[in-house]
């Protein structure tokens, strides 16, 4: 029997290959909503969250009104500088 970690860890690979598609139509590679980004970067929501306290870059904030958006590019540089 597989464990629950695996089968969550195939859904997000399953969902970050359609999302992939979705990106290339994407103007200056903006994301929109916390689990779209954290299906691209392979990560779970409780993990971007954190990373935004933690100082990612934030294009526009959510909140009941306006959905979270993300500068890819900007996170992924982030993340980088991070690791160096």
């Amino acid at each position: 029997m597989r464990s629950s970690n695996y089968l969550r860890q195939a859904k997000r690979r399953q969902n970050r290959s359609i999302v992939d598609d979705q990106i290339g139509c994407l103007p200056n590679d903006r994301i929109v909503g916390k689990d779209t980004l954290a299906n691209i970067m392979d990560v779970t929501v409780t993990s971007i969250e954190r990373w935004i306290r933690d100082g990612m870059p934030v294009d526009q904030r959510g909140d009941h009104y306006n959905d979270w958006v993300f500068d890819l590019s900007a996170v992924k540089e982030w993340r980088q500088s991070l690791s160096d």
